[in-house]
């Protein structure tokens, strides 16, 4: 195939690629037919005036991107659910509760006995005719004879369920189970009467072990309604307990992120002092750029604590003597000065050169009151050999044995030169 066909094939191919629509045009018709032929699946046409959707679609996309970060920012509250008409719920009965059982067994004469089941007895015929008060003051009256029994204290329990008085109920349900724990007719009844007062955690509590004991027939419908309501309930407690942990989880991790932020900032803000307390010490001693060149043979090291400051003073130099040094003026002002610079650099360099300097007092004062200052600056290897001629000599300087202040100070002492000893005189026995 020509390679001027394969370049128009591509351009129709890329034409294509921009804009779908064009297969659907008259010209194309071939190659639309040529493709489905192939089993390509083409585009469908678009409606006329129908705008493209690529492109607005990237906005809702954008939206969904924020929709998880404002969600969980921010979760809405559950709305309040309305009140649900209930025509079986009781309202709560206040005391005085039918009197209970006296403490401790009663020890029953026959005659007793007889009378006991003669209540009872009419105690079931008044429940029969519908005579229910009638039925609750024959159950009280053999209760208060003593000796009750769990199953005397459910069956009243149901009756003052059935007259409406849920609280008694719970009470001498309770009392029957203190009695007897197995009893599934006191549980029954107990969850009936939660279930009046809308107890719905406590209703379902006690139908279902009162099922599990001793199932009956007439309490499955409302095990039913109970258990479904209190599954509705129990969720939403547990939704509300996970939005709890979750908002508690975000404030501890906000808190986190706050001390964190805290943390850093001081880091940096120590940091940053450090770096300025470093810059002040590298600025070093004013007027000698990059130190005061090295003694040699004698000064090794530097002054501690003065980076960058005056290398080649001696290691271990008290502090408080640079201190000294750099709070007088007057060394200062003449540190700066270009050509005293230059010639403690060239003394310090080899201090045989002093000699250059004797007649120079600008630089022997600087010299003289830097080695005042200092006190003697103990072992220049080597010494500096004499230094003959320096008027009132500095004491032939011999190896500057610690320059204990300069020898005796330029112009102070009054000895003899080594050009006034006689030759034939040991310079020891020179006063």
């Amino acid at each position: 195939m020509d390679s001027s066909h394969l370049g128009a094939l591509r351009e129709v191919v890329a034409k294509l690629e921009e804009e779908p629509s064009l297969i659907h045009s008259s010209e194309l018709g071939f190659f639309r037919d040529f493709l489905t032929s192939w089993g390509a699946k083409v585009p469908a046409a678009q409606k006329a005036g129908a705008e493209p959707s690529a492109k607005p679609a990237a906005a809702p996309a954008a939206a969904c991107e924020e929709t998880p970060e404002s969600e969980e920012s921010e979760e809405p509250e559950e709305p309040e659910e309305p009140v649900e008409d209930d025509p079986d719920r009781m309202a709560e009965d206040a005391e005085p509760y039918p009197e209970m059982s006296p403490p401790g067994e009663v020890e029953f004469t026959d005659d007793q006995l007889d009378a006991q089941g003669a209540i009872k007895q009419a105690a079931v015929e008044a429940i029969e005719d519908g005579k229910l008060d009638e039925a609750l003051k024959k159950y009280t009256e053999v209760i208060k004879m003593g000796n009750a029994s769990a199953m005397m204290y459910a069956k009243r329990a149901e009756l003052l369920l059935k007259l409406k008085r849920p609280n008694a109920c719970i009470r001498d349900c309770t009392a029957a189970i203190d009695i007897n724990p197995d009893s599934g007719k006191a549980y029954r009844v107990r969850g009936k009467a939660h279930r009046a007062l809308g107890h719905w955690e406590a209703a379902h509590t006690d139908l279902s072990m009162g099922q599990s004991l001793d199932f009956a027939d007439d309490a499955v419908e409302v095990q039913k309604l109970v258990d479904a309501k209190w599954k509705h309930i129990s969720e939403k407690q547990t939704r509300r307990r996970l939005k709890e942990e979750r908002k508690a989880k975000k404030a501890k991790e906000a808190e986190l992120k706050k001390r964190q932020a805290e943390a850093k900032r001081r880091k940096e803000e120590a940091q940053r002092a450090y770096e300025e307390a470093k810059a002040q010490e590298a600025s070093g001693f004013p007027g000698f750029p990059g130190g005061m060149g090295g003694m040699p043979g004698g000064m090794p090291g530097g002054m501690p604590g003065m980076p960058g400051g005056m290398p080649g003073m001696p290691a271990g130099i008290d502090p408080s003597m640079l201190q000294g040094l750099m709070s007088d003026p007057e060394l200062m002002a003449a540190f700066s000065n270009p050509k005293v610079q230059a010639a403690m650099k060239d003394i310090l360099s080899n201090p045989a050169n002093i000699a250059k300097y004797e007649d120079d007092p600008e630089v022997m004062r600087l010299v003289n009151k830097v080695m005042s200052n200092m006190g003697g600056m103990g072992g220049m290897g080597g010494g500096m050999g004499g230094m003959p001629g320096m008027p009132g000599g500095m004491g032939g300087m011999g190896g500057m044995g610690g320059m204990g202040g300069a020898g005796a100070g330029a112009g102070a002492a009054s000895g003899p030169t080594f050009e006034e000893v006689p030759e034939d005189k040991d310079v020891n026995e020179v006063d």
